[in-house]
């Protein structure tokens, strides 16, 4: 590489610099005469008496300029904004016209502790149903990570072994998925990058919380706030979160969440006019050591809840029912599409 060299007050570049700057009293006119850069000519006029006769190594700057790191910086702010947007209120067109079931499967912590059997039969339902959409409101796995990692000693699946069961339930299961959401377990140990990396049919991957709208063909929207979970508890009743995003959040027609391991669902007419439905997903993760020493009731239905859409239906109360029993919400649709 070229060395620096050290300029000494009897450098040709040295006299002549100070030759002009002394006739004009500008740096700029210094460059200007002798076609070089500003930083250029201030070395030149620093120099007021010898230094040391040696030459010392330049080396290349450790990263771009502070410039172009900005703008590096602004474009991708700029497209994580524009992201940020669209999937507010993001758009599922439905092509189909007859009624449809959308599934919102609850968390399914495949695991030691996954109720198995309870998801295999679930899983076959909505794998072979003809019209059912699924939502999985997230916890994939357990994913323990940080000071949680310990529970990992009580299990007997292993980090390697839940990235094959989730890529099973996405992949490989025949569920026909819509929208996933990342739980609280699926960014433990950063799950969630393992998950979207998978995501080879590019489902909407959404941290936490998606809104949506359902739009059929005949100009029908339903609207969807779906959560990992909805903000506010209460011992009182498991929707409260559900209820109060209906009051004080954006309008939809069903609100739905997991989390909790708990199951409810409710249909009312709001005072504004709307129908809403209000549901919980209890999820298929039981024998929970937590839940036990916590006393928390381990219930023992509503895994997966699902929600029927007629869009040719004007009445409110006709156009969506929700069930807490897939067999049955499956029967009631295959009979729905019939008629």
């Amino acid at each position: 590489m070229p060395a620096a060299k050290i300029f000494t007050s009897e450098h040709p570049d040295v006299k002549a610099a100070w030759t002009i700057y002394n006739k004009t009293g500008s740096k700029r006119e210094v460059a200007k005469q002798l076609g070089i850069t500003d930083s250029k000519v201030y070395r030149l006029l620093s120099v007021n008496e010898d230094p040391s006769p040696i030459e010392l190594p330049t080396f290349p700057d450790e990263d771009i300029p502070a410039e172009e790191i900005l703008d590096s910086l602004e474009k991708r702010f700029d497209q994580k904004l524009k992201r940020e947007n669209a999937i507010k209120w993001f758009q599922v067109k439905v092509n189909d016209p007859k009624p449809t079931g959308w599934v919102f499967v609850g968390d399914p912590h495949l695991g030691s502790n996954c109720h198995v059997k309870l998801l295999r039969d679930d899983v076959k339902i909505m794998a072979e149903t003809e019209g059912i959409h699924c939502i999985n409101l997230g916890d994939t796995v357990d994913g323990w990570g940080g000071y949680l990692t310990k529970l990992y000693a009580e299990e007997d699946v292993s980090r390697n072994t839940e990235q094959r069961l989730a890529k099973w339930f996405l992949q490989d299961a025949g569920i026909p998925w819509r929208v996933w959401l990342i739980g609280n377990h699926d960014t433990m140990g950063d799950f969630s990058t393992y998950l979207k990396a998978i995501n080879a049919d590019k489902i909407p991957m959404v941290d936490w919380q998606a809104k949506f709208r359902l739009v059929f063909q005949n100009g029908s929207e339903v609207r969807i706030s779906a959560a990992h979970n909805h903000k506010g508890t209460s011992i009182y009743n498991p929707l409260h979160g559900q209820k109060r995003a209906a009051l004080w959040e954006e309008n939809a027609d069903i609100y739905v969440a997991g989390h909790h391991h708990n199951w409810a669902i409710q249909q009312e007419e709001l005072s504004d006019g709307r129908v809403v439905i209000l549901a919980r997903s209890r999820g298929y993760k039981w024998l929970d050591t937590f839940a036990t020493r916590h006393q928390f009731p381990s219930l023992q239905y509503g895994g997966s809840i699902m929600c029927v859409v007629d869009p040719a239906e004007e009445v409110p109360t006709r156009r969506l029912k929700a069930f807490a029993d897939l067999k049955e919400g499956a029967e009631y649709l295959t009979w729905l599409r019939k008629k």
